[in-house]
């Protein structure tokens, strides 16, 4: 979804988001039943944990925990991750686009993490989060559990 302002190449090398600590652990993607089937088929031992939400169930991936950091199971250390793209978690497509609630309002917030995105001009990240918003905002009403609170730092780009 993000081509336009992240290469594969340039996450491969990065891998930031692909790797959580414990403050993170927050970000860690949603799994949804239409994308299990394509985890397993990358990692069939995969296990999950389920959680509820706003009455909505999902699941978010088991991650084991390698000095101080849980690295996501679907990534392959020398490549990034193994899922195809149109076949990843939807908080992982948007990434570093993220949906949160700032004011009693859902925004669509650029991730301070992302080195990659931190050196592209901002015109030309508003421009795809723009592209983007109708299918960010429409995931967001259908599965309000990606919504997350807003963490200063982020910068808000559009709000719905």
């Amino acid at each position: 979804m993000l081509s336009e302002i992240l290469s594969r190449k340039e996450c491969s090398e990065c891998k930031i988001c692909c790797e959580f600590d414990d403050n993170d652990l927050w970000e860690t993607p949603i799994i949804y039943n239409d994308c299990i089937e394509n985890v397993l088929s990358v990692n069939p031992a995969q296990q999950f944990i389920e959680n509820e939400l706003y009455g909505n169930k999902f699941k978010v991936l088991k991650l084991n925990k390698e000095n101080e950091i849980y690295p996501c199971t679907m990534l392959d250390r020398s490549r990034g991750c193994m899922l195809e793209p149109e076949n990843k978690p939807f908080d992982c497509k948007i990434w570093p686009l993220r949906v949160m609630k700032k004011d009693g309002k859902t925004v669509i917030a650029l991730s301070p993490v992302c080195p990659v995105t931190a050196k592209k001009p901002i015109d030309k990240i508003m421009h795809t989060a723009k592209e983007l918003a109708d299918v960010i905002f429409s995931q967001a009403k259908l599965h309000p559990e990606i919504i997350k609170d807003y963490i200063d730092g982020y910068k808000v780009l559009i709000e719905e």
